[in-house]
């Protein structure tokens, strides 16, 4: 029946509560949840016994999300009859979004005890688990509820949300597949799936995904970042920044958008445009303190030291357990020629990660640079027993032997380096110093002729 109905059955009869009742409904189903709530308010007033108009009012103030109200009516509900499956399903609904999991799970519980073959209760019990972070027990009513309903996508999308929560990626990509499979524009489906391709470095197929998003939704936001990220993860910079910038250009506020676009820049070496990003996105989210780290390395990059030591100092005071933000700093401060506080920087970095070999190494060139050989070795001889590969610890050591006259072991470094990293001019220049010491002078010139030809403006310098 329609509005117009219901109203000529009140003119007739106006104490006939079902009529308000049905006319609420009508109202709530086109959104007018106002004239809705004044109707059911008729029906309960002409029967305060009516159950199911204190849960249709309840489901209107919902809508209107406030959720003490439709608490209170939901409860009602129930104690005028206490096997009301809807009303305690609905109730739980509300806990859940009020954020209290536990009265929204035993409600849900209640639902399900009394009608056990529901199955949006058990997915909305699965839902309310994840919120809570109780991922098991989430995958267990998502199963169940897709037992009891095979065509159920959106128990499946959630399924795999909840496998990709516990970082079990095949599963949740399976899961993805099947709400696919059973809804071919569930573009949620696309976008979480292209999000499991980027985890896994599968960039083509998350691109495939994102671009159905887009063909699904051309205004997606979020499908135009997804597929700029996957762009700049593949080093495709042009790509990524036409895609970061639709993205903004569909919703400006999304500071992310900003800090991809700039990283894309950043990689391009357009650190002008990379740092008016990464300032843009700070404006945006002035706690963003990846866009600080990354517009310090775009400033480092420039060679605007002291702009970018602010920028790590920035992100160091608000995580001061970071090891690589003061590592980066300390790269900074080497570039001034400031190696004191460099070394300072490096130090913290090897507190907070005793095993961080950039940090080693960096602080072990700072030490040979300041002549201060007998450090350098230590931290280089630790670079090399965490990465016995790492062919510039073996090349830097190998020069704080040869300035500390040890030229054997200079020689052996120099070697090793050199096995490693044929090409490297320094290795054979050092290795040709310190042949010259020991009087091998045919070795010599072999070695400083190769570090000539690998680097012809600094042939016999160290």
């Amino acid at each position: 029946m329609a509005i117009a109905d219901y109203s000529q059955a009140i003119v007739r009869s106006p104490g006939y509560a079902d009529a308000y009742n049905d006319r609420g409904v009508v109202y709530q189903a086109k959104g007018e949840y106002d004239l809705a709530i004044a109707d059911l308010s008729q029906a309960i007033a002409r029967n305060p016994g009516f159950a199911r108009a204190y849960n249709n009012r309840g489901l209107a103030y919902a809508h209107k999300k406030e959720f003490d109200l439709a608490i209170a009516d939901y409860s009602q509900a129930i104690a005028l009859n206490h096997g009301y499956v809807l009303a305690y399903h609905n109730r739980g609904l509300a806990y859940a979004h009020k954020r209290e999991y536990d009265l929204a799970i035993a409600d849900l519980s209640q639902a399900i005890a009394r009608h056990p073959d529901n199955a949006t209760a058990y997915y909305d019990r699965g839902y309310t688990y994840r919120l809570k972070g109780e991922y098991d027990l989430a995958l267990a009513d998502f199963s169940q509820a897709i037992a009891l309903n095979p065509g159920y996508a959106t128990a499946y999308y959630n399924r795999g949300s909840a496998y990709h929560d516990k970082e079990e990626r095949e599963l949740a990509i399976a899961d993805f597949n099947q709400a696919i499979a059973l809804n071919p524009s569930y573009f949620p489906a696309y976008h979480s799936r292209g999000l499991e391709y980027l985890d896994k470095t599968e960039y083509d197929l998350a691109i495939a995904d994102y671009s159905r998003v887009i063909a699904l939704d051309p205004g997606d936001a979020g499908a135009y970042f997804g597929r700029g990220h996957a762009h700049l993860l593949k080093g495709e910079y042009d790509l990524a920044i036409a895609d970061f910038s639709q993205s903004i250009a569909l919703n400006p506020g999304d500071a992310d958008a900003y800090n991809g676009r700039g990283n894309a820049y950043s990689n391009k070496g357009e650190y002008a445009l990379a740092i008016a990003d990464f300032s843009q996105a700070i404006a945006l989210n002035p706690g963003y303190a990846d866009a600080y780290d990354n517009r310090g390395n775009a400033y480092r990059n420039k060679g605007n030291y002291d702009l970018a030591i602010a920028d790590y100092s920035q992100v160091i005071a608000w995580n001061p357990g970071g090891a690589g933000n003061y590592n980066d700093r300390g790269v900074t401060y080497k570039l001034k020629g400031e190696y004191y506080l460099a070394i300072a920087d490096y130090s913290q970095a090897i507190a907070l990660n005793p095993v961080y070999v950039f940090a080693y190494y960096n602080r072990g060139y700072a030490y040979a640079t300041k002549g201060e050989y007998d450090l350098a070795i230590a931290d280089l001889s630790q670079v090399i027993a965490l990465n016995p590969g790492n062919a510039d610890a073996y090349i830097v050591r190998g020069y704080a032997y040869l300035n500390k006259g040890e030229y054997v072991l200079a020689i052996a470094d120099s070697t090793r380096a050199i096995v490693r990293s044929p090409s490297n001019a320094s290795a054979h220049r050092n290795r040709g110093l310190a042949h010259r010491q020991l009087g091998n002078e045919t070795l010599a010139a072999a070695d400083l002729r190769r570090a000539a030809e690998l680097d012809p403006g600094r042939g016999n310098q160290q």
